[in-house]
């Protein structure tokens, strides 16, 4: 009995907001993505991102009050974090959008949960990863074909660019899991972790920005209100969920927050780019849903209530 309450209490209501919110911005990320891209260069938009991203969480630090203690090895992890888990795949991801759609981006985003799965099985045996976890992860991969109907190929000049995208979203499925394990035990508040992470990554990403021209083409009104929102919202914000959701929920459950990101990224394609809907597209995001909901045990969940 006093683990039921223990796990009731940790998936609080309040994790939905957590889990939604995030997943609707970085799912919107790849749309911002393409319109920024025709102004920064893959490097470039990276690093604004992030500049942004650590100013927006400073402020939410301010904002709150909450005071950055020392600890240099803290400060060596968010280094690490801010390598792999944002700078090399912001760069990637960038890179990819100037070769396949930004739906695509979107779509292939959910293998994070697949390579989350794959960390914590291999690297990380910190969290335990339950079967339903497993069937939903499944369910979603499943879904994840059926909605970029890989039955008719994946349209793009550049293979690298798809790899390099592939690579992006399986770091992602690492970095959940290492957050768990070496960052979290710190003690350090979810809002400071999230800055350290972000602001390493502008750190990193400087010196190479540096060697190369600021820009690749003129600033437009779209290009810098999606830079805008790509650094202020997809890179700050969203973090301010996605910490207190792992947390809450562990790595292998918030990282099928990027399930929902084929369902965000083919709606902007369909409503504001007019990209034409096929019909396999709508089915594989319902399975992916379907599989999301199966790996946070929702349907168990109301099958109970029903009882």
């Amino acid at each position: 009995m006093p683990k039921t309450n223990a796990a009731a209490a940790n998936k609080s209501p309040s994790w939905l907001f957590n889990y939604f919110g995030a997943g609707i911005i970085w799912g919107s990320s790849f749309f911002f993505i393409e319109f920024a891209n025709t102004s920064l260069s893959p490097i470039g938009l990276a690093f604004w991102r992030c500049v942004l991203g650590a100013t927006t969480l400073y402020i939410v630090l301010l904002l709150r009050k909450i005071r950055i203690r020392k600890d240099p090895k803290f400060f060596m992890l968010c280094f690490i974090v801010g390598l792999f888990n944002s700078a090399i795949p912001f760069v990637l991801f960038s890179f990819g959008g100037h070769h396949v759609s930004s739906a695509f981006s979107g779509m292939a985003n959910a293998i994070t949960p697949v390579a989350t799965i794959i960390a914590l099985l291999t690297v990380f045996r910190g969290e335990k990863v339950t079967r339903n976890q497993i069937i939903g992860l499944l369910v979603g991969v499943i879904g994840l074909l059926v909605l970029i109907g890989i039955w008719e190929g994946v349209q793009t000049d550049s293979w690298l660019a798809v790899v390099g995208i592939i690579i992006a979203s399986s770091l992602y499925g690492f970095g959940g899991p290492f957050i768990r394990k070496f960052v979290e035990p710190r003690g350090h508040p979810l809002e400071v972790a999230a800055f350290g992470q972000i602001a390493a990554a502008a750190v990193l990403l400087l010196p190479i920005y540096l060697t190369q021209p600021p820009t690749t083409g003129p600033f437009t009104w779209e290009s810098s209100l999606s830079l805008l929102v790509l650094g202020v919202f997809g890179t700050g914000i969203a973090y301010t969920m996605y910490y207190p959701l792992l947390r809450q929920v562990g790595s292998a459950v918030s990282s099928t927050v990027t399930l929902l990101a084929p369902v965000v990224a083919l709606t902007l394609g369909v409503v504001v780019l007019g990209e034409k809907l096929h019909w396999f597209e709508p089915i594989g995001g319902l399975i992916i849903m379907m599989g999301a909901a199966i790996a946070q045990g929702l349907l168990r969940r109301r099958k109970s209530l029903a009882m």
